[in-house]
């Protein structure tokens, strides 16, 4: 069966269908809003981008505190007379206007080369195992495998609001922490950690369906793919500390 009948055996659906479908059946959820609701991909991104937002709202008192915390220690391998010239800067980098308003931009800068990169990753992984892909469909499908996040955010959210506390430990990072919240967002390790939850597994998931529905490829060539998709994302998320550290006068 080709494609183009597929597609046309396939009906559009609104947006609450395809989330609900995206828990109950992910493969013809996936399927639908790759061939059929093209432009669906606009609720999921919405989704992250509120769900973030709403965590950073909920928390931006403790945001500024270890921002500031993180800065001191940036600042203590510097000579007094710097130290000096750069708290303006520090002040005013750490009000709660300008802290929400660079952490929504950063949080929307960072989503979109996100997806970016697992468009590539995925784009180019598909066109070589089992031959090209639609990079609209591809990429209106992948956005919806980011459900998971979003949802993710709006629950950090409602238990911070509840606790008045940021979460601390997020994913497996607990097993890692120092303790001192400012230094382990500065250990790869413990960052590599906070990505790994059931969120992060049910996205994965997301992907691995995706490229056997859309992608068209086997079972072992969709898990491979993903594992290099998984991997290659972590990295990312890691580079900037990891260049952070090697040029740090203190690492």
């Amino acid at each position: 069966m080709t494609t183009t009948t597929v597609e046309q055996d396939i009906q559009p659906a609104n947006i609450i269908t395809n989330l609900i479908d995206l828990i109950a059946a992910p493969k013809q959820a996936l399927q639908r809003v790759g061939l059929r609701n093209t432009r669906s991909w606009v609720f999921p991104a919405l989704l992250c981008l509120l769900g973030g937002f709403l965590y950073l709202w909920i928390t931006l008192d403790e945001q500024i505190a270890l921002a500031t915390r993180q800065a001191e220690i940036r600042l203590s391998t510097l000579p007094p007379e710097q130290v000096e010239a750069a708290r303006p800067m520090l002040e005013r980098l750490t009000r709660p206007g300008f802290m929400l308003g660079s952490g929504t931009v950063s949080m929307a800068v960072g989503l979109v080369a996100g997806w970016i990169l697992a468009l590539g990753i995925l784009y180019f992984g598909t066109a070589i195992a089992s031959g090209p892909i639609k990079a609209g469909s591809l990429w209106s499908a992948l956005v919806w495998t980011w459900t998971p996040f979003a949802l993710r955010s709006f629950l950090q959210a409602a238990w911070a609001a509840v606790n008045n506390a940021m979460v601390r430990y997020p994913g497996l990072s607990y097993f890692v922490a120092s303790g001192d919240v400012a230094a382990d967002q500065r250990n790869p390790l413990y960052l590599a950690a906070s990505q790994v939850d059931l969120f992060a597994l049910w996205h994965l998931v997301l992907v691995y369906l995706l490229l056997r529905v859309l992608g068209r490829l086997g079972g072992f060539g969709a898990f491979i793919l993903t594992l290099l998709y998984a991997g290659i994302s972590v990295g990312a998320r890691l580079l900037p500390v990891l260049v952070g550290s090697a040029l740090s006068p203190a690492g």
